[in-house]
């Protein structure tokens, strides 16, 4: 290698920011999460108690409300975003503007325990019924558990592992309200000693994980998991640049939702401090597609131009608030290898925006290739009933098995993950590929029968990805987002 070309390397990393080394830094040493937890070592897994409602501690004297280290603590490192307090002692993430209101759906913290036993505080408050909460022990994933979710009640939830260790805990819940962590002696927690750069994402139901089988692992958490950062989730299901969705719901660029992005305004209630992204993220939504002309002719004398014009309101309002600093513009995806003609146009516009702007940092990334080409094709699913029996490979009493075809993928209550149909035996009845783990009767069943219905675009309204989906959506964004961070962010 000559020396001209080591001077000139040598030259582009130190005229790199510190924004821009910190990003640096934070993909290499933290942007990845091992799973599953079976890499977790078995002499080391802790047993999970989840307390009732109110029941105090029972490795010292304070109660479910009052645990000995705080959420406020700067030792435990919130990784959702900046916080608010929710007025009865806990806090949760800022989360996005539903118009007038707020709505979370990500909730994290991480810090580093010495010892065999500690207690996490929270709220009963999830935003889903089952698997809302889950734990990271050095960065590996246990298996998803369930806190009592709309109770309202504080619970502590007590971890106890075989032996006295020092783990890096991290813990996750599908929204919720954190009151802290609970231990024999202050002095058995210390901060991770990690950094994690903030990340603001702004999205739609895409983003807020629609689809995913945890809100923890929806494309936009995962995606920001995968580059190092801390996420703070600015998703509304049902808007976009242009669309303000319904039911009190607001555009992107309305001047609340903007805020989602750039932070500008907002306060960390736990930590008192101002918060400050060193990276913005823009997800498109193909919610802005087939819009009346009564919503984007107010900013365009074409459909094109309309996003155009929104585009650079989005990027003007994020260099305002923070100059020199990286946006990353991802264009629209669509449910199948063949979008609608609108889907084009906001791709196009939201380019030639970006391209407008690339002087300012500011950067495009095509979601329209490869991803689709995954889920071109039939989307092949059928939702229906049957009844189990634990350990029998036989799935009786469907109402139909038209449609089914054997190596198709089922999942439902009692289904092992992965499991696939064997055999069709009747019109009424299939064998499965490995057993049933539950008995059941008119057990909801879900069968995914191509690759396309694999990796999207689920039965529940045939839009959004299911989980396979949103890993493949998550891990294919970090990859080009890592690639911008890496060689050309300034």
């Amino acid at each position: 290698m000559s020396a001209d070309i080591v001077a000139r390397g040598l030259a582009a990393a130190q005229a790199r920011s510190g924004n821009t080394a910190a990003l640096v830094s934070a993909v290499r040493s933290n942007g990845f999460f091992a799973v599953p937890g079976s890499r977790l070592a078995a002499n080391d897994t802790p047993v999970i108690v989840v307390g009732a409602a109110g029941v105090g501690s029972t490795i010292n004297a304070n109660a479910a409300v009052s645990p000995a280290v705080l959420a406020t603590d700067s030792r435990l490192k919130w990784l959702s975003g900046p916080t608010s307090a929710d007025g009865s002692g806990c806090w949760l993430p800022r989360g996005a503007w539903y118009g007038t209101a707020r709505t979370t759906q990500y909730a994290s913290l991480e810090f580093v325990h010495t010892g065999t036993t500690f207690e996490f505080s929270c709220l009963g408050s999830f935003n889903t019924a089952t698997s809302n909460m889950r734990v990271l022990i050095n960065d590996i994933a246990m298996a998803p558990f369930t806190v009592t979710p709309g109770d309202g009640q504080f619970h502590l939830v007590k971890f106890t592992f075989p032996t006295s260790s020092t783990r890096r805990i991290r813990v996750e819940g599908a929204g919720g309200k954190f009151r802290g962590v609970n231990v024999a002696s202050p002095s058995e927690l210390s901060g991770s000693g990690r950094n994690y750069p903030l990340i603001s994402v702004l999205g739609d139901s895409f983003a807020e994980s629609t689809g995913a089988a945890l809100p923890q692992d929806g494309e936009a958490v995962a995606l920001v998991r995968a580059l190092g950062g801390n996420i703070a989730l600015g998703a509304v299901g049902g808007t976009g640049i242009i669309n303000p969705g319904s039911g009190g719901k607001v555009a992107w660029t309305d001047a609340t939702r903007m805020t989602d992005l750039t932070m500008l305004g907002a306060t960390d209630s736990a930590q008192g401090l101002s918060p400050a992204p060193a990276l913005g993220i823009v997800l498109m939504s193909m919610n802005d597609q087939g819009l009346a002309s009564t919503l984007w002719s107010p900013f365009g004398a074409s459909y094109q131009a309309a996003i155009n014009n929104r585009c650079w309101t989005l990027i003007d309002a994020w260099q305002n608030a923070n100059p020199g600093k990286p946006l990353i513009f991802f264009g629209p995806t669509w449910p199948s290898g063949d979008p609608v003609l609108d889907i084009y146009r906001i791709r196009d516009a939201t380019q030639e925006a970006c391209w407008g702007a690339a002087r300012s940092n500011v950067w495009f990334i095509d979601r329209l290739n490869p991803l689709p080409s995954l889920r071109s094709g039939a989307n092949s699913f059928v939702s229906t009933t049957g009844t189990t029996t634990n350990a029998s490979t036989s799935i009786t009493a469907i109402p139909s098995t038209t449609g089914l075809v054997a190596g198709a993928g089922i999942e439902g209550t009692g289904i092992t993950p992965g499991a696939r149909v064997a055999t069709i035996v009747s019109s009424t009845a299939i064998t499965i590929d490995p057993p049933a783990t539950a008995t059941g009767t008119a057990v909801a069943l879900m069968f995914r029968n191509t690759h396309s219905a694999l990796y999207g675009f689920g039965p529940a309204d045939g839009t959004h990805p299911g989980q396979p989906g949103h890993s493949l959506d998550a891990l294919w964004m970090a990859r080009e987002a890592r690639h911008l961070i890496l060689t050309e962010f300034a």
